[in-house]
């Protein structure tokens, strides 16, 4: 099976135009598409992320009765989240022929259009859910023409002293994080080298980077590439007692732990995070090959659902990311 083409990274809200609002405020994206169909039980938003090109950001919430997000909604206690990746493939019918012989049964979309699966090792449980599709179509998330709408557009810019609500129509008046790309999605695994291979196997993903073992106390990663994508694939495990990777495990599964922007201005970033009143924390800094960088984190309260990672640096590939490959 490959994977050629990242399209989005999807998550749930219950209240879809507070989260996009958020994201068009504080995030800086900009809403391209919205759409409305009971019938498919979903609304949504696609959202540009500043600097991904051909990748972006979907928000979908419940509509109409029986809706199976606000299934997913009440199995994970009304708490928003990262529902999915979005992908294509070049053969719809060959991708679900290589999943099921992998002992993964993918969903069915809605008319055949697309089908849904943990692409994770079905023995470790359900890890992140891809929803892949095949060339010729693009409807994912219920997004078909005749239940498009308008989407809502942006106010200009604010003299308000206050930070915008988040109520769907937040300023793009400079004043966001100042993102200029969606880096990685970083996943939680007992045993990253696992989880390389098994990616590897299933869909060609590629090595590009991993920390030495005892490099920190707790954790141990690696960075994959998917071709064809900008988004890279981080995978995260545990090292030592009481890592915050074994509680995420046992609490999540091998789930989707954190997704990660690139800011252009660190400064300009966390004056936009005090703006919109939005904390940070776990925030590190150092010098690689003479040049600086930093990262910090936003808790998921703050962004709807979502662990964010920003990071800045001051010349490409001294953070240690998905461009870094280090020498042999």
């Amino acid at each position: 099976m490959q994977i050629y083409r990242i399209d989005h990274v999807a998550q749930v809200a219950s209240d879809l135009d507070a989260q996009v609002g958020r994201l068009e405020g504080l995030f800086g994206f900009r809403r391209v598409r919205s759409w409305d169909n009971p019938g498919e039980g979903v609304r949504g938003a696609r959202l540009e992320i500043p600097g991904s090109h051909g990748q972006a950001w979907e928000v979908v919430a419940p509509a109409g009765a029986g809706s199976a997000l606000q299934t997913w909604l009440d199995d994970h206690g009304g708490r928003p989240g990262l529902h999915h990746v979005g992908a294509e493939v070049p053969d719809l019918e060959a991708a679900r022929a290589e999943l099921e012989s992998r002992g993964i049964k993918p969903a069915d979309g809605t008319g055949g259009r697309w089908i849904e699966a943990s692409l994770s090792p079905p023995e470790h449980g359900p890890g992140v859910l891809f929803r892949l599709r095949g060339p010729g179509g693009l409807d994912m998330c219920g997004d078909s023409a005749d239940a498009s709408t308008e989407a809502v557009e942006p106010d200009g810019p604010s003299s308000s002293p206050h930070p915008p609500p988040f109520n769907g129509r937040a300023a793009l008046d400079g004043s966001s994080l100042g993102i200029v790309a969606l880096d990685h999605v970083c996943q939680a695994f007992h045993d990253r080298d696992e989880l390389a291979r098994w990616y590897r196997d299933l869909a060609g993903f590629v090595q590009v980077w991993r920390t030495p073992e005892d490099e920190h106390p707790d954790m141990a990663d690696l960075v994959l590439n998917i071709p064809g994508s900008a988004i890279c694939w981080e995978v995260i495990t545990s090292r030592g007692e009481d890592s915050f990777i074994d509680k995420f495990l046992e609490r999540s599964g091998p789930a989707a732990h954190h997704v990660t922007f690139e800011v252009a201005n660190w400064d300009a970033a966390m004056a936009a995070c005090e703006r919109y009143d939005t904390p940070t924390f776990d925030d590190e800094e150092g010098v690689t090959d003479g040049a600086a960088w930093k990262h910090t984190f936003i808790h998921p309260k703050h962004t709807g659902g979502v662990l964010v990672q920003l990071f800045w640096e001051e010349r490409p590939g001294v953070w240690v990311r998905s461009d870094k490959i280090p020498p042999s």
